[in-house]
């Protein structure tokens, strides 16, 4: 999956919305054809994204666990 900055002019992809598109978003052929975005529709759909998709936080490999035992 792609997204880029569309090269041409197009509708926004949401219904109901009659902005220029601004972002292109490609599935690589899963889809027929490019999604395409304006910005305010793309902010809503990253804000309702990023409430359900919260990334965690990975654990360091350098960072060392201690446990109980050890003196400090």
């Amino acid at each position: 999956m792609r997204m880029q900055i569309c090269k041409t002019q197009q509708g926004c992809d949401f219904y109901g919305c009659k902005n220029l598109a601004k972002y292109s978003f490609s599935t690589k052929g899963f889809l027929r054809k490019d999604l395409v975005f304006c910005e305010s529709c793309m902010k809503e759909m990253f804000e309702c994204f990023s409430k359900e998709c919260v990334p965690k936080p990975i654990d360091a490999p350098f960072k060392n666990k201690r446990s109980g035992n050890e003196k400090k």
